[in-house]
């Protein structure tokens, strides 16, 4: 299994570049943050691949679950991390935003999660399961599961309903908004924790959306900065060491979860420091970036088909019909999901690209891209 990691990396090596003197002024772009969380989607199908089949003691299975192991709940950092970033750079930069997020960002994200535990509703029923109406329900408010990833996506919505009050109550002051959201998440991270208990996935990566929102404000102090490479490499090597120092803390103290929060924070600011001279940034990345919320919730689908119908099948088979299985399921989704957000005025229209810009496009004259 460890070829999938194998496959990853010389996926993530096509097309990287470095810049050591200047760095990059778009590591922060859309682009860019798109090919890292498609990296990092990858890996949790990875991840819950290991539910579905049965790694021997050979070196190359227990690399890939060790790999998996020192990973853990960090493979989700991107997500929060960059979410808090792009939601506060929104508020900042478009006027009404805020008031959008309760039915453009929070209500959309929770319709196509309910309709995709529908998905699993009917598979499991077709599979001979006895689930009820009441069971579908509270599926798709992460109360039960029907087989279903869940956590991630109710808690996303949470922050953005959080994110929504700080910065209702604090419109003209993003400082204040941020402040008070970093609040505000830290009592739902709490009131979580009280709920959950010892499923911790479902809260300790919570701190890492409010980080994003201060690296948004500090941005341009870290911008002026850090194009010392001088500079650069002081501040990234005193934040890899405590990660890694932190990280050996995890292993020797398993069960203490303190250690690995302070750890995802400081891995959350690794990734745009490293992103500033480091560049991995290509098509198949970027495509997997813009379909993390289907690969995301529907990678279970084909895990669960192939474990019922085909439980003798060897790993690496298992793994490669599943991985093209679910990038189909997630294309078709994204297109069906952005169909209905038009139909229901849920996403705002593309605007019309004038003729002599879509020539400009086509010739490589227009570098311009929306967010």
């Amino acid at each position: 299994m460890i070829l999938y990691f194998v496959l990853l990396a010389a996926v993530c090596l096509w097309g990287i570049r470095f810049r050591w003197k200047e760095g990059f002024a778009d590591y922060m772009s859309p682009q860019t943050t798109g090919a890292i969380k498609g990296i990092f989607v990858v890996i949790v199908l990875f991840s819950h691949l290991r539910q579905y089949i049965h790694l021997s003691g050979a070196w190359y299975d227990q690399a890939y679950q060790e790999i998996l192991h020192d990973l853990g709940q960090l493979m989700v950092v991107a997500f929060f991390f960059y979410s808090g970033y792009g939601v506060f750079v929104s508020i900042r930069k478009k006027p009404g935003y805020v008031k959008t997020l309760p039915v453009r960002r929070a209500f959309r994200v929770w319709l196509h999660f309910a309709l995709a535990v529908c998905l699993y509703f009917i598979l499991q029923l077709a599979l001979g399961k006895h689930y009820t109406v009441k069971d579908l329900l509270l599926s798709t408010i992460g109360v039960k599961g029907l087989g279903n990833s869940a956590w991630f996506v109710i808690v996303i919505i949470l922050l953005y309903l959080v994110t929504y009050l700080a910065f209702t109550v604090f419109r003209k002051n993003p400082v204040a908004g941020a402040a008070a959201a970093t609040v505000l998440s830290a009592a739902l991270f709490l009131a979580i924790r009280a709920w959950k208990g010892k499923e911790y996935w479902w809260y300790d990566t919570i701190p890492c959306y409010p980080l994003g929102m201060w690296y948004a404000i500090a941005e341009p102090q870290i911008n002026r900065l850090l194009p010392s490479p001088v500079k650069w490499c002081a501040f990234t090597g005193v934040t890899l060491a405590g990660f890694l120092l932190l990280h050996a803390q995890i292993d020797q103290n398993p069960g203490t979860r303190r250690w690995f929060m302070a750890a995802a924070l400081l891995f959350a600011l690794l990734l745009p420091l490293i992103s500033m001279r480091v560049q991995i940034n290509n098509a198949a990345l970027r495509w997997c970036g813009k379909r993390v919320f289907g690969i995301y919730i529907l990678q279970r689908i084909p895990m669960i088909l192939l474990a019922k119908f085909c439980p003798d099948l060897p790993n690496i088979a298992f793994a490669a019909i599943t991985i093209v299985a679910t990038f189909l399921l997630a294309e078709g989704f994204e297109r069906a999901m952005d169909a209905l957000d038009r139909l229901l005025h849920l996403s705002k229209p593309k605007p019309r690209v004038p003729a002599a810009a879509e020539a400009g496009t086509a010739t490589g004259e227009n570098h311009s891209e929306s967010k």
